[in-house]
């Protein structure tokens, strides 16, 4: 049996998401600055990339984050986020990438539990700060993002060999809570492989890979 390999580019800003919907994408995600991680697109491009997207029947996921880098994030940061968040929801915004950890790289529950809320109607993806959590924390911290209502989980594992373990594990924590684990930074000549290996057919790219 063929699974069907689904890959959701993440593209840089409005003018690439024409590209990857006549190159066949049916769900984009959308960040600005991607050399710095990611960031939060304005409004206008946010409202305008929503338009050409559901024209087209794609889902449009958006990155919310206000600079790169990683958490902990500021109260100022956090107000940015909230308000980003309600922007998107307002504009029609079908999903939101956005995660955040305090000091010890545990989840910062207090920081997401407003923008939680300013995410209501949309899904919600935890980003890759997910990876800075210590494993022995991994269990706990996704059952609480299960109970908050997040879907997804982005990870881009450890590096080389220890990437598939990773994986491997996080996607055991994802399974049992029924969120989905979602290998990103994987290249077009190995995705078919880690897919055989672990069983999922969604990934996260940079660009739409032709499977």
């Amino acid at each position: 049996m063929t699974i069907l390999l689904l890959v959701e580019p993440l593209l840089e800003n409005y003018p690439q998401l024409p590209a990857a919907v006549e190159a066949g994408a049916k769900r984009v995600a959308l960040a600005d600055n991607l050399a710095v991680g990611g960031t939060t697109i304005s409004k206008g491009v946010m409202g305008e990339a929503v338009r050409y997207a559901h024209e087209h029947q794609v889902t449009l996921d958006v990155v919310i984050a206000p600079r790169g880098g990683h958490s902990p994030y500021d109260d100022v940061e956090l107000k940015m986020m909230e308000a980003d968040l309600l922007e998107a929801q307002q504009l029609g915004v079908d999903g939101a990438i956005f995660g955040a950890l305090d000091l010890q790289h545990h989840l910062d529950q207090e920081a997401l539990r407003p923008l939680i809320a300013a995410a209501g109607g949309m899904t919600m993806t935890f980003s890759t700060a997910f990876d800075q959590i210590r494993p022995q924390d991994r269990g706990a911290a996704v059952d609480w993002l299960a109970d908050q209502g997040f879907e997804h989980i982005l990870s881009t594992g450890f590096a080389n060999e220890e990437r598939l373990e990773d994986w491997t594990m996080t996607k055991r924590l994802t399974d049992s809570v029924g969120m989905t684990m979602i290998p990103a930074g994987v290249t077009a000549n190995e995705i078919k492989a880690i897919a055989d290996q672990l069983g999922t057919n969604l990934f996260y790219g940079k660009k739409v890979l032709a499977l």
